[in-house]
């Protein structure tokens, strides 16, 4: 796929992931990147990644004009100083100098708040990747490593000019980046590269999200919401259809909510019923999934029915999930009549306002589908409060409520299978999500570590006061968030506010009168 030689005077630019081959060559956002890159005839790429010991790296950052990090979870932003490190880069960006390659990052939880890694990052890149990318490299021959010179583009953050407005930047007609997403996933089975997903051909069906769920940071970060042309992707299906039959046997859809898509039942019934592709969906909307919709999905050949019920119904509603438990109930034995043979639930525990009849009421719904046979798996994880939500000003439940509730749920011996998030990592993800520019010193010093539980617990013992300011407390409404300077278009800070004090309202939560606005 990638076969362009080095010559002098090219651009190199590596595209780095804070994790081992094995898991980042798994990401199809690096093979994006790439593939965009590569229509520069003067751009050399390569990937580098960390090596299995866990303290090399598999190429040297040093010998880059840039380097492009891809970020898309929180507890990698250490991993991602250990690299710097190893090259001999210091990873502090006022350190610095001239000779180093520019460093550029970006991702969906730098795009949510950049702060925490702002000390190390020359640019943080907030946006989509097709725009800001060719934008990054028309600028760098311009203007190479004078960054002030970024400054005033859209979906550019600077960090080091102090915080400024940064809007981000993102593609207005999906009919490029659907055809980018699913050419990139084709063109990596071509090489017999392991995918995330579970079909060959991967169709972006829209971006964003219609819906408003209070906790869901993706939600809203990926605004404003995007659907993709369905002829536009029926035409591209057949074009590779008629071109290999063997390259195109599966889909995978991919989007927030899929089945909100205007056009998705047409568009299962033409994958599906004409050309009998197997399709696979993620998770999926209860309350959008009627008879019909389950009969297409099971005809797609998917086995599995993953759906995320949340809460308790009294939560769930407070939240943005306006389904109930007989909605819940009926379209499992929807799926089960359609010949889908499993469920997967998920759910939050230490949700704000949360009480033991919310859990209660969590566990009468887990009795009830074992009463009606249906056979389903159970991923119970913590609630992490998030950036751009209408929760961001609340705080995190602490550990003892987390784990005793998380082992009230795993006790009930209802299901096929169980997973949980560590209460102890969601913490130190709530932290890197969270905190501003005074988490750096943190996430250097945890960079010089295993990164092994001790390690963390080291740390956020010394660091007690971040978690206190953070994590485990009633943001002011009055005042600046970390992350305030961060424009997301179709996110308005004071519907935000109105949705959290609607919730609260509703929950039967007290907010401090010095925190209301």
């Amino acid at each position: 796929m990638y076969s362009k030689a080095y010559r002098k005077g090219m651009i190199r630019v590596a595209i780095a992931y804070p994790s081992t081959a094995r898991i980042a060559l798994q990401s199809l956002s690096i093979h994006i990147i790439r593939k965009i890159l590569g229509e520069y005839s003067n751009v050399y790429t390569d990937f580098v990644f960390m090596g299995n010991d866990g303290r090399s790296i598999t190429k040297q950052l040093r010998d880059f004009d840039i380097v492009i990090f891809s970020v898309h979870y929180e507890l990698d932003y250490p991993r991602i100083l250990k690299m710097m490190e190893v090259s001999g880069i210091n990873p502090f960006g006022f350190q610095r100098t001239a000779n180093d390659p520019l460093i550029v990052m970006g991702g969906p939880t730098l795009m949510a708040n950049p702060e925490p890694m702002s000390s190390f990052a020359d640019i943080i890149l907030i946006g989509d990747a097709e725009v800001l990318i060719p934008t990054l490299i028309d600028y760098y021959m311009e203007y190479g490593k004078n960054i002030e010179e970024y400054a005033n583009l859209v979906g550019f953050y600077v960090p080091s000019l102090g915080k400024h407005t940064v809007t981000k930047a993102f593609v207005r007609d999906l009919s490029y980046s659907i055809k980018l997403v699913h050419d990139t996933a084709i063109e990596l089975s071509y090489g017999g590269a392991k995918s995330l997903f579970n079909n060959l051909a991967v169709l972006e069906v829209m971006r964003g999200c219609p819906r408003s769920c209070l906790f869901c940071m993706e939600g809203f970060v990926s605004r404003p919401v995007r659907f993709a042309d369905v002829t536009a992707i029926k035409d591209l299906i057949l074009r590779d259809v008629n071109r290999d039959r063997k390259l195109v046997n599966g889909v995978t859809l991919v989007g927030l909510s899929v089945t909100d898509h205007p056009g998705f039942k047409e568009l299962m019934n033409f994958l599906v019923n004409d050309l009998g592709l197997s399709v696979s969906s993620p998770s999926l909307r209860v309350d959008s999934l009627d008879r019909d919709a389950i009969r297409l999905i099971a005809g797609g050949g998917q086995k599995v029915l993953t759906i995320a019920p949340e809460s308790s119904e009294r939560l769930r509603r407070a939240l943005g999930k306006g389904f109930s438990d007989d909605d819940i109930a009926r379209v499992a034995m929807d799926a089960i009549d359609a010949g889908i043979n499993h469920l997967k639930l998920y759910f939050m525990v230490g949700l704000p306002g949360e009480i033991y009849d919310d859990i209660n009421s969590i566990t009468n719904l887990l009795l009830r589908l074992r009463r009606l046979g249906i056979k389903f798996s159970l991923s119970v994880n913590p609630w992490v409060p998030k950036p751009h939500t209408p929760l961001q000003w609340l705080p995190m439940a602490g550990d003892d409520v987390i784990n005793d509730r998380v082992k009230a749920l795993r006790e009930i011996h209802t299901y096929t299978g169980f997973s949980t998030y560590s209460a102890f990592d969601a913490k130190v993800q709530a932290l890197l999500s969270l905190g501003d520019r005074d988490i750096s010193d943190l996430i250097f010093e945890a960079s010089l570590t295993s990164l092994d539980r001790g390690s963390w617990r080291r740390l956020l013992r010394k660091y007690e006061g971040l978690l206190s300011r953070y994590v485990y407390s009633w943001k002011s409404l009055n005042s600046e968030l970390p992350w305030s300077h961060i424009r997301i278009p179709g996110i308005d800070e004071g519907n935000l506010k109105s949705m959290l004090l609607r919730y609260v309202k509703e929950v039967g939560i007290d907010l401090p009168t010095q925190h209301i606005g």
